[in-house]
């Protein structure tokens, strides 16, 4: 008992010390007390004294936990209704474009086409249940099918066979480009497994070789010096150049590779 009132004399001199309350004064909610108890010095928030008189357990500072107008309150936390988010559809399939490529405009068409639906599918992938596999499927098959594998005789090499000219060859290799960027950002994405492991190396294996292929076309129009270089068709004592498997054929000995398309 000696204690609790040494406590209770503490407080009253670190109150005394003090010029105004931290509490705030009563909201519009009720403490259920009567009209006086409304306007006593307590309800306004001021604090003469820590000894209370009987029946101060009623607390009427805690009125504003009440619930009165528990719908206005909701909704205020709530804010305004926000709106639907715009899905804009990506479309992966065309009709008009055949599997393969047949030509470099169909090239170059079906390569535009298929990063732009991409781009669209990664970008909503918060609305769009699994946009990174759907993302990762297209430029895989763009990259394996869409795209003729080079052949070794520039005769029966799709990309050397026929005349092109230069835009169309940067054109292609920025879209190649395009379309390897988005499939790495869509492959990390997903669950990885030594199956993912294994056809992601073969698809980059592929657009390598479709990108050398490519660069060692000489243009008709305006021929780069790069691809002259690169080709071994430039002047003075130069050969081509070319790229190296390294450990690819190691890599892919082990991997789990069942198709052989």
């Amino acid at each position: 008992g000696n204690s609790l009132s040494q406590t209770w004399d503490l407080l009253d001199k670190l109150r005394k010390q003090l010029d105004f309350t931290a509490s705030k004064p009563m909201d519009i909610q009720s403490h259920g007390l009567s009209a006086s108890a409304k306007i006593d010095t307590f309800s306004k928030g001021i604090v003469t004294s820590v000894r209370t008189d009987t029946g101060s357990v009623a607390h009427p500072l805690f009125g504003r936990l009440r619930s009165d107008n528990y719908a206005e309150v909701v909704r205020g936390l709530m804010g305004d209704q926000r709106p639907d988010p715009i899905l804009i559809p990506a479309v992966l399939t065309d009709e008009t474009l055949p599997p393969a490529a047949t030509n470099y405009a169909e090239a170059t068409s079906s390569l535009q086409r298929i990063a732009d639906a991409c781009s669209i599918l990664l970008q909503q992938r918060q609305l769009v249940k699994n946009a990174a596999a759907f993302a990762a499927s297209a430029s895989q098959y763009a990259l394996t099918t869409v795209l003729p594998i080079p052949h070794l005789d520039p005769t029966y090499c799709f990309w050397r066979k026929s005349k092109m000219r230069r835009e169309t060859q940067v054109n292609l290799m920025f879209l190649i480009r395009r379309i390897c960027r988005i499939y790495a950002a869509a492959t990390a994405c997903v669950q990885q497994s030594r199956g993912l492991v294994a056809i992601r190396s073969t698809a980059f294996a592929c657009a390598a070789c479709v990108a050398d292929a490519i660069c060692r076309v000489k243009a008709v129009d305006d021929p780069s010096q790069f691809t002259l270089h690169y080709s071994g068709l430039s002047e003075g004592p130069t050969e081509a150049f070319g790229i190296e498997a390294g450990s690819f054929d190691k890599l892919a000995s082990n991997l789990p590779i069942y198709d052989p398309n």
